[in-house]
């Protein structure tokens, strides 16, 4: 018996082995799915793409008072950043994505808005700007810059607030919202659409704790256009101006001043007048004034309505430069 038994065991341990070196001649087939780069970028599950085409365009701006971003928007070598990026800095330096460094020059600056406008002898890839009036709330937008120094990041969100002017005290103040990650160092930086085009500026977060709590805000491309170009060819800002001033009350926007001899005086406005409507729009704040008046075009002629006790008047006003003595509310 246990003889027969001991037959049984070998049997059985031969047969083991047989079945392991039969199984180890079988390759081990593990299934994986690879996904080609090809496969990534065609269809988009990733933004690298988006990145690689835009990277050169945006650079950092380096001062004797500390770091942030900036980007390429002429192609002879115009750059955009914050305007409290350098803010009293001597020294300014931009430093591009292989790590060169050269000089820049500041050609202008708009605190009102927080741009700037810088120069240098770097010629490189001017971004493609978007139509930022066409930004949507809930459209991809990627910010690109360098937080906290340590090189060129990207980071993703959506638009969650559009025209979102009323964050400050300032009138003239316009920003899109979003909640991709802007943080210090990334200001001056650029905020794209999925088309990899320029949608705004960033320029600040709003956060309790210093951090990024999903507030961003940028200034939009089509404000930032018209600021560029009013510093390339005036050397700064030159906004709409028509001598007087105003506040609000329950019965209207009242005028409270009017500047003897300026563009509202000779067209007939006094203290007291009630502003109904500026190119027939209809004015319901101080702030549409502002933003309104800013916006003209120097030697314009605007229609402008208001009540003067019971009755209805209509004057034009030709509009003048806003001096640059002019004090309108910093950020």
């Amino acid at each position: 018996m246990f003889k027969e038994l001991l037959k049984y065991m070998v049997i059985g341990v031969v047969a083991g082995i047989a079945s392991y070196l039969v199984i180890l001649d079988k390759p081990v087939s593990i299934k994986v799915n690879q996904t080609s780069n090809e496969n990534i970028i065609s269809g988009k599950n990733s933004y690298n793409y988006i990145y690689e085409g835009v990277k050169d365009s945006v650079v950092t701006i380096q001062t004797d008072k500390g770091r942030g971003s900036g980007v390429i928007v002429t192609s002879d070598g115009h750059i955009v950043t914050n305007e409290h990026v350098i803010r009293q800095a001597q020294i300014v330096n931009i430093i591009t994505t292989d790590n060169k460094i050269y000089p820049a020059k500041i050609i202008g600056v708009d605190s009102i808005t927080d741009i700037a406008l810088l120069h240098s002898s770097y010629e490189g890839k001017s971004i493609t700007f978007s139509d930022s009036t066409l930004v949507k709330i809930g459209d991809i937008v990627l910010a690109i810059g360098n937080p906290f120094g340590v090189g060129q990041t990207l980071t993703q969100g959506i638009i969650s607030r559009t025209n979102s002017g009323h964050i400050t005290e300032n009138p003239l103040d316009e920003f899109l919202q979003s909640d991709a990650a802007i943080n210090p160092g990334n200001s001056g930086g650029a905020m794209v659409n999925t088309d990899g085009n320029l949608v705004g500026i960033n320029t600040m977060n709003l956060s309790l704790g210093g951090g990024s709590d999903g507030i961003g805000l940028a200034v939009p491309s089509n404000l930032v256009r018209n600021i560029t170009e009013q510093i390339i060819k005036y050397g700064r800002v030159v906004r709409g101006y028509v001598g007087m001033s105003a506040y609000n009350t329950p019965s209207g926007v009242v005028i409270t001043n009017v500047i003897k001899n300026g563009p509202a005086d000779k067209s007939g406005l006094t203290l007291g007048d009630i502003i109904v409507s500026i190119n027939g729009i209809t004015i319901e704040n101080i702030k549409q004034v502002v933003k309104i008046v800013a916006s003209l075009e120097v030697d314009q002629k605007v229609t402008v309505k208001y009540r003067r006790g019971e009755e209805l008047v209509q004057s034009s006003i030709e509009v003048t430069a806003m001096p640059v003595t002019h004090k309108t509310i910093n950020r």
